[in-house]
């Protein structure tokens, strides 16, 4: 695949030109959708002033699935990028020239991925107050989806007010393929990428929580700072002069939960994308999982019939089948809210792992997710986070670090409690 970029004032576009191999084929479940991806920055404000290391990088979170054995970008990087690329890519990278300046900043200042939503915001909140926060701007184009923007805008709006640097920057990488959808993950970090060249960025920060990067809400543990995902990624966003910085990845849900709600940013930031501000959807997994870890913090209840109701809603209905469930942590912990009663209550905490244990870490913080701050920005990090939660102490990183679930998943306890509960689902939706 070869990529070139095109500038026009605050429009940077990028052209895929895909070879013969790189097509799509007829039943390719994610494949490439659209030749072209265009990032709009703010007005005033001109495209070519991103530097090219940058702008390689976010070539690279563009296209990256769909590349199968050589990439080359038209312009020209960084010795240090480049050799960074060629050595954690598992397809071969070549470049216009490799004799372009580094990008290097002296002091600078975090950029965020912002999306508004409660693990952004209290990613926010863990960062300097110079933080230029960056929201992506997703356009509908085409079919019409559930994406409702609503909420980030009353969000961004809100962050301005409080005398954020905030950039709302249109970018339709979604639709580079079918299905719409991020091409990965860090994908959604590239409009703050782009507005770092222009900001001072020394660093680009994340929202992920730790059920993400430790698979904690998963079926076994990862240590994610030796994951191929994070050495991958990691290095090529160091050699561009820009590196990772996660402030929640040693967070989990509870933790990003506890965090907004006792700020000034409660009541203007939420998880939904659906529901037109200042509504949820009430109709989605994120939703009943966010709303029972928020009735716990808040000591607030959910009647039986209320839990009825959300049994029945169909995405809910879909998580709840998996074995184990996402984020199955969170959920048992906020299940174990005291105010909550009730045979709907009781059988699914029964279907959990998480009624097996103590979850009161997740309440804390993981100290070994300091490697994933970069260093110059350690120190700050450390007096923020230990003024919000307390650290887990070594048996509670023990257990977080032996955490899996295979013995319970085939246990006889674990599958008559899942059986009991397929039987209280279908009693219920009669």
């Amino acid at each position: 695949m070869n990529v070139k970029k095109l500038h026009k004032d605050e429009l940077l576009i990028l052209e895929f030109v895909p070879s013969s191999n790189e097509l799509p084929e007829e039943g390719q479940r994610i494949k490439l959708d659209r030749t072209t991806m265009e990032l709009r920055l703010q007005e005033g404000q001109s495209s070519s002033m991103i530097h090219n290391d940058h702008i390689a990088l976010i070539a690279l979170l563009s296209v990256q699935p769909f590349v199968r054995e050589r990439l080359y970008i038209d312009w020209d990087v960084s010795e240090q990028f480049a050799s960074a690329v060629k050595s954690v890519m598992h397809y071969k990278t070549e470049f216009k020239s490799c004799q372009g300046q580094p990008y290097v900043v002296r002091e600078g200042r975090p950029c965020l991925a912002f999306s508004g939503g409660i693990d952004s915001t209290a990613a926010l909140l863990m960062l300097p107050e110079n933080t230029v926060c960056v929201w992506l701007d997703r356009p509908t184009l085409g079919k019409k989806t559930m994406y409702n923007k609503s909420a980030a805008q009353h969000t961004m709006s809100f962050t301005k007010k409080k005398g954020y640097d905030v950039h709302e920057i249109l970018c339709d990488v979604e639709h580079v393929r079918s299905p719409v959808g991020f091409p990965v993950d860090l994908s959604s970090g590239i409009a703050a990428i782009a507005v770092s060249s222009l900001c001072n960025g020394n660093s680009i920060a994340y929202g992920m929580v730790m059920e993400s990067a430790y698979r904690t809400g998963h079926s076994k543990y990862r240590n994610y700072p030796i994951s191929k995902h994070f050495r991958t990624w990691s290095q090529c966003f160091e050699a561009a002069g820009i590196p990772l910085f996660l402030p929640v990845a040693g967070v989990s849900e509870v933790g990003t939960s506890a965090i907004v709600l006792a700020s000034e940013f409660d009541g203007n930031a939420r998880s939904c994308i659906r529901g037109e501000w200042p509504n949820s959807c009430e109709n989605c997994w994120k939703c009943f999982r966010k709303k029972l870890v928020d009735f716990r913090i808040l000591s607030k209840s959910m009647n039986e019939e209320e839990l009825i109701q959300w049994m029945r809603v169909r995405e809910v209905k879909y998580k709840l089948n998996s074995w184990p469930v996402a984020h199955e942590n969170v959920l048992a912990w906020s299940l174990k809210n005291p105010l909550l009663k009730g045979r709907i209550r009781d059988s699914l905490l029964n279907r959990l792992e998480g009624s097996t244990r103590s979850l009161e870490a997740l309440t804390k913080w993981y100290p070994p997710s300091l490697d994933l701050v970069p260093g110059p920005l350690k120190k700050d990090f450390l007096q923020r986070v230990n003024q919000i939660l307390s650290p887990m102490n070594e048996e509670e990183i023990r257990l977080t670090e032996s955490l899996d679930l295979k013995d319970w998943l085939e246990s006889n306890e674990g599958i008559t409690a899942r059986e009991n509960f397929n039987q209280m689902m279908t009693d219920i939706l009669i």
